[in-house]
């Protein structure tokens, strides 16, 4: 699994410093999983300070200078994204999927960071149950917006909205066996697989596409950052071990 860490660390250092380009160049938030609709006035200030801090984790985690300081810094950031941002505006908007889906995204990838820097068992555990809990809600998402998210298989492949189905069902059984903690390790990569093939048969296409396009390199950066957070995590339970994991 050592592989598997050092890919997912060198995925989540490159994703910050994605995100951190975007911050800055257009002075603004992330898009929907930075919304700043409730603090218009604070698009320029908060996203110049958003890309500085995650620069800098980007930076510590790629470079592997007080790493594990990295991944906390861009752990705490997003998670502060989830509750001064994404649980305000999923309430004032009276609640639904959508709202959700990008709640469970920045905390999932809040998790996944954390989890990478701990080794207590217990805390381990009640981490994977979180990431676990987020990813049923990635698969109510594609179960609940089947046709959208069969608009995002490629084309090339043949029955799309079975695929949206099926990932959704992968989502679903992963986040469980994490919340009753069996086989984390076995959940987790395949969550991480699976999140993988988005980033390189969706993402990274789309990128190619529209070279240009802000929402484009946004959502290959918080595709790759998903899929780094579920790596970690799967990384950190094999270094732990199944005996201790058990």
């Amino acid at each position: 699994m050592s592989i598997v860490w050092r890919l997912a660390t060198f995925g989540c250092g490159i994703a910050l410093l994605g995100l951190a380009a975007l911050n800055l160049a257009y002075r603004d938030g992330l898009l929907q999983w930075q919304p700043l609709t409730l603090v218009p006035e604070m698009r320029a200030p908060i996203g110049i300070a958003s890309g500085g801090i995650l620069l800098l984790a980007g930076l510590s985690v790629l470079s592997g200078i007080r790493r594990s300081i990295g991944l906390r810094l861009a752990s705490f950031w997003i998670g502060l994204w989830v509750l001064a941002l994404h649980l305000p505006i999923w309430i004032a908007t009276g609640g639904g999927i959508p709202g959700l889906l990008g709640v469970a995204e920045c905390a999932g990838i809040a998790i996944g960071l954390t989890a990478a820097t701990v080794s207590n068992h217990r805390y381990l555990r009640l981490l994977s149950a979180g990431l676990g809990t987020c990813m049923l809600v990635y698969g109510l998402s594609h179960f609940a917006y089947a046709k959208f998210t069969a608009q995002m298989v490629p084309a090339w492949l043949p029955a799309r909205l079975a695929l949206a189905y099926l990932t959704g069902t992968i989502h679903v059984a992963a986040g469980v066996l994490l919340v009753v903690g069996a086989a984390p390790i076995i959940a987790a990569a395949i969550e991480a697989a699976m999140m993988l093939s988005f980033v390189l048969l969706v993402h990274l296409p789309g990128v190619a596409s529209a070279p240009t396009s802000r929402l484009q390199w946004t959502m290959l950066f918080i595709a790759l950052l998903l899929t780094s957070s579920v790596a970690q995590l799967a990384a950190r339970w094999a270094s732990i071990g199944p005996a201790k994991s058990a």
